[in-house]
C-alpha cells in the first residue's frame, strides 16, 4: 500500500481473470464492516486494491451515517472504459 488505510483482493472464478483489478463491490462492503465493527476511527479514508497485480487503484471512501446506523457508502476515484456495448433482451 501506498497511501491508503486498506487493501482489498476480489479472487474470480477459474474460468476468468485471477482477480478484479479493482471493485468498489469488495471496498465498500469492507469500509461498512470495519465502521460498523469500530475498525476504523475515520469514515473517510482511502482504499487501494491490485497492487500486488502491479495494476494498481485507488478510491477515495466515505461511509454514511453512524457506526449503528450506517446509510450507505460512497466510493469515487477515477476510472477507464475497457470495454462497452449494447444488450438487447
Amino acid at each position: 500500500m501506498l497511501e491508503g488505510r486498506t487493501s482489498a483482493r476480489l479472487p474470480l472464478l477459474p474460468h476468468l481473470p485471477a482477480e478484479d483489478l479493482f471493485t468498489g463491490s469488495a471496498s465498500g462492503a469492507m469500509a461498512a464492516y470495519l465502521w460498523a465493527e469500530g475498525l476504523i476511527d475515520n469514515p473517510v479514508f482511502v482504499a487501494e486494491q491490485a497492487y500486488g497485480m502491479n495494476r494498481p487503484g485507488q478510491a477515495d471512501v466515505q461511509v454514511v451515517g453512524p457506526q449503528d446506523a450506517i446509510e450507505g457508502v460512497n466510493l469515487g476515484g477515477s476510472g477507464y472504459v475497457l470495454m462497452s456495448g449494447k444488450l438487447k433482451i
